[in-house]
């Protein structure tokens, strides 16, 4: 059996890159192909804290090192598997650590689950960085589209495709009941770019326009606070229509998914690829509104199992909203649409075949 060293992220904090670095250690089929060495790359405690800076990190960083190099001096694995930071501090972290694994190891695999280098590799230090870094490197994306953000360092012949894929929570597709208002469901660490403001906002505008609507948000440690998102919903005077929850988890999440009608998710995260949100919001047969940042175009077809919009764009979020809540056949078929495929494409299951399918061809190939 061939050795490996995994370096992935395990939670805390939970983000998708974390939640999928836990599946894959946990992972039977996974663990019976290989004698794998795991280690956890997290340095940072909570979703704010990551690319920040401070004595404790710095210390946790070099102890990261140490673990790396003593682990690849011991078991001498015949490839490394990583899931690397794609730009800025994180890249700058996990640079020397891919160069370590390069020496003492055979192949050396990237698995992507953020993007950004494309904006870095104009800086004469960053694109030497990147050259070096993805020099006889094999790359694992989560997406097609995401091939664009590192075209310029990575062939065709070194380039994999793996989505993402998750436990299936429920078996069956709840018939839900009418009921007004219809719950909206926004779920995600709360950062400025995946869209929670213009949500609030389209929020305000269909009020203003006195359509009922109710929207609960789940979420936390991001760059809002919760007073600095409360203070967003008193000014635009929304208070009713909002049920803020912070931090929820396991089958309490999954219950308030299961409740909702709508899944409401206008992202412009600039290190967006393959929320898992998404996914989880598929399980359970919800119509999706949602963007084309990142792989989303590879979860959401437009008007075939979601309805895609510009982001940054409150009035026409709220359009799309309102489209969705006088429209029951639509919510109906987007919703067994979205169903359908995650059950296809997007389960565990799935997601351990395509991950082992693509390390087997790797480790087959010649270099």
């Amino acid at each position: 059996m061939q050795k490996a060293l995994f370096l992935l992220s395990i939670p805390p904090p939970v983000h998708g890159a974390s939640m999928m670095g836990k599946y894959i250690q946990d992972s039977k089929v996974i663990n019976q192909a290989f004698s794998i060495t795991y280690i956890n790359l997290n340095t940072s405690t909570s979703v704010d804290e990551i690319g920040g800076q401070g004595i404790a990190k710095y210390l946790r960083i070099v102890s990261l090192f140490f673990k790396v190099l003593v682990q690849l001096i011991l078991i001498r694995p015949h490839f490394t598997y990583m899931t690397p930071t794609a730009g800025g501090m994180g890249f700058y972290k996990d640079w020397p650590l891919a160069m370590i694994c390069k020496l003492f190891s055979g192949k050396f695999i990237a698995h992507f689950h953020n993007k950004g280098a494309s904006n870095y590799q104009d800086s004469k230090v960053d694109n030497w960085l990147y050259r070096r870094f993805f020099n006889n490197t094999y790359v694992i994306l989560l997406a097609e589209e995401l091939y664009t953000d590192i075209c310029k360092y990575v062939g065709r012949e070194r380039l994999y495709i793996c989505p993402n894929g998750i436990p299936d929570p429920y078996q069956e597709l709840v018939s839900k009941e009418s009921n007004e208002p219809l719950k909206l469901l926004f779920l995600s660490n709360l950062i400025r770019e995946k869209g929670i403001f213009d949500l609030l906002q389209a929020i305000a505008l269909l009020k203003k326009d006195d359509i009922p609507v109710q929207c609960t948000i789940v979420g936390g440690d991001g760059d809002i606070s919760e007073k600095e998102l409360l203070e967003e919903i008193a000014l635009l005077d929304i208070k009713e229509q909002i049920d803020f929850l912070g931090k929820r988890y396991g089958s309490e999440k999954l219950q308030l998914i299961q409740s909702s009608d709508i899944f409401v998710f206008p992202t412009y995260y600039r290190k967006e690829c393959f929320p898992l949100v998404l996914l989880e919001a598929m399980a359970f047969g919800l119509p999706i509104i949602t963007t084309t940042e990142g792989g989303i175009p590879s979860i959401i077809r437009n008007e075939e199992n979601g309805l895609i919009l510009k982001s940054k764009d409150p009035q026409n979020l709220s359009l799309v909203i309102r489209k969705l809540l006088y429209n029951k056949e639509m919510r109906s078929l987007l919703g067994k649409a979205a169903r359908k495929d995650f059950s296809q494409e997007f389960t565990l299951e799935k997601f351990e075949q395509n991950f082992l399918r693509n390390i087997e061809q790797i480790v087959l190939k010649e270099q």
